[in-house]
C-alpha cells in the first residue's frame, strides 16, 4: 500500500511538473534577466509573467516595462504585453542568441524630452547613450570585423532576430521643451522588422534591417499612417525609409502651421516622405497637399511680419489643393541641423515668395510650390532616432532658408 502511495505521488508530481515546469523555471530566471537587462539599458526593468519551455525553446512574457528615471512625468519608456520569443539553443554555446521569431501582442514606446540647466533630455538617449551607440558615448566603439555567421570564436554575444512581428503598437511623443507642451501620437500600429543583428563594437556596412508599419497617426481625427524601408539599430547615421501621412487633421499639427497668414479653422493634409541618410548625410525629398484649408484673421504677432498676409490667405483659400515639395539636406550630426525647423522654414517661405506673383493664377486647380532648404539649420538631436523625436527641436530658433526664385 506504501509503494502505491508513493507511485501516486510521483504520479501528480511529474504530472504537476509537466504542466507547469514552463512557470516555475520563469520565475526562477526572472530576477536574474532584471538584472541583467536593467543594467543592459541603465534604466530600471520589470517582468512579469514568464514562461519557458526548454524544447522547441520558446519564450512567452506577460507583461515586460522599461521605466523611465524618476526626473520624467511618465512612469513607463516602454511597455510590452504578450510577447512570444522563439529562439535556437543550438547556437548559445557560441555566445550568439538568435531569435527566429519574436511576436508582440501589444507593445507602447514612449518618447518624452524636456529641458534641464546642461541642456535637452530624452529618454532615448540615456539607454542608447549606455549601450555605446552615439558616438559621444563615454567609451566610442571600436571597429570589429564581421563576424562568422554562427558567431564561432566570436568573445562577445550576438543577439539576431530574424522577424519580430508588432500587432498592436503605440508611439507617443512629448515634448516638454516648448511651450505649450506637444504630443505626437501613433496608435494601432501593425508591421514587422526583419535583420535585426546586434553585436557590441560591430556596424554593419551595408542596410540589413528593413521595417515595415502601417497604422494611425493624431487622433482628430486619425490620419492614416505608412512606412517602411531600410536601417541600422546600431548606427543611427544610416537608413533609407518611406512614409506617408493621409488625411492629417491640419489643426491638431502646429510643425505644418507655424507661419501662416491666420489661425487654421479647418483642412487636411497628406505627406509623402523619402528619407535617405548615408554616414550621416541626409537627402530627403517630401510633398505635402493641403487640402480644403480655412483660415480666420491673423494674430496680432502674425500680423506684424514683413509681408501680404493677405495675399498669402487669399492664395490658400482659393485653391481646393496647395502642393508644396520640400527638399532637405544636411549632416544629421550637425548640433545646427534641425529636420523640421528646416521643414517649417521652407513651407513659410514659398508661401510667402509664391504669394507675391501668383494671384493671377487663382481657381480651382491645384499649386504647386517647390523649395529646398539650406544644409545646416539651428537645434538638433541626430540619428535616425532624432528623426522620430525631432517635434523637440526648438520653435525659438530660426534658419535662414534659400528659395530657388523670390518672385517680383
Amino acid at each position: 500500500m506504501k509503494g502505491l502511495k508513493n507511485l501516486v505521488f510521483l504520479l501528480i508530481f511529474i504530472t504537476f511538473f509537466y504542466f507547469f515546469y514552463e512557470r516555475l523555471l520563469g520565475m526562477a530566471v526572472e530576477p536574474f534577466l532584471e538584472k541583467k537587462l536593467t543594467s543592459l539599458f541603465n534604466m530600471p526593468i520589470t517582468i512579469t509573467g514568464l514562461r519557458i519551455r526548454l524544447w522547441p525553446c520558446h519564450v512567452h512574457v506577460e507583461k515586460f516595462v522599461i521605466y523611465n528615471p524618476v526626473d520624467f512625468r511618465r512612469r513607463d519608456h516602454f511597455t510590452a504585453k504578450k510577447v512570444d520569443i522563439f529562439i535556437d539553443p543550438s547556437l548559445l554555446k557560441n555566445k550568439f542568441v538568435r531569435i527566429t521569431l519574436a511576436h508582440f501582442k501589444e507593445a507602447i514606446f514612449a518618447v518624452e524630452s524636456y529641458m534641464t540647466p546642461k541642456g535637452s533630455r530624452t529618454n532615448v538617449k540615456i539607454w542608447y547613450y549606455h549601450m555605446g551607440l552615439d558616438e559621444d558615448s563615454p567609451v566610442p566603439a571600436v571597429p570589429h570585423p564581421k563576424p562568422p555567421p554562427d558567431n564561432v570564436g566570436e568573445p562577445n554575444w550576438r543577439v539576431r532576430i530574424d522577424r519580430l512581428e508588432l500587432e498592436n503598437g503605440t508611439i507617443v511623443i512629448d515634448d516638454r521643451r516648448v511651450s505649450p507642451e506637444e504630443r505626437y501620437v501613433f496608435k494601432r500600429l501593425k508591421g514587422f522588422w526583419t535583420g535585426f543583428d546586434f553585436m557590441s563594437d560591430y556596424i554593419s556596412p551595408t542596410f540589413n534591417e528593413f521595417i515595415k508599419l502601417e497604422g494611425t497617426f493624431g487622433e482628430n481625427p486619425a490620419a492614416v499612417f505608412r512606412g517602411e524601408g531600410k536601417c541600422q539599430f546600431a548606427d543611427g547615421d544610416n537608413f533609407d525609409v518611406r512614409t506617408e501621412i493621409l488625411e492629417g487633421a491640419l489643426m491638431e499639427y502646429d510643425f505644418l502651421l507655424e507661419g501662416l497668414p491666420g489661425e487654421v479653422s479647418g483642412g487636411t493634409f497628406d505627406l509623402f516622405s523619402k528619407m535617405t541618410c548615408v554616414e550621416g548625410n541626409l537627402d530627403s525629398d517630401h510633398r505635402l497637399l493641403m487640402k480644403s484649408l480655412k483660415l480666420t484673421n491673423p494674430t496680432v504677432t502674425q500680423a506684424v511680419f514683413k509681408y501680404s498676409l493677405d495675399a498669402v490667405k487669399l492664395l490658400l483659400e482659393s485653391h481646393k489643393t496647395v502642393e508644396l515639395e520640400i527638399k532637405v539636406k544636411g549632416d544629421i550630426d550637425d548640433p545646427k541641423f534641425g529636420f523640421f525647423t528646416a521643414f517649417t522654414k521652407a513651407f513659410q517661405k514659398a508661401l510667402i515668395s509664391k504669394a507675391t506673383f501668383s494671384l493671377k493664377g487663382l481657381g480651382k486647380g491645384t499649386l504647386i510650390i517647390a523649395k529646398e532648404t539650406p544644409k545646416q539649420v539651428q537645434n538638433s538631436l541626430g540619428k535616425l532616432g532624432s528623426i522620430l523625436t525631432d517635434p523637440f527641436v526648438s520653435k525659438t530658433e530660426t534658419a535662414e532658408v534659400l528659395t530657388e526664385d523670390e518672385g517680383p
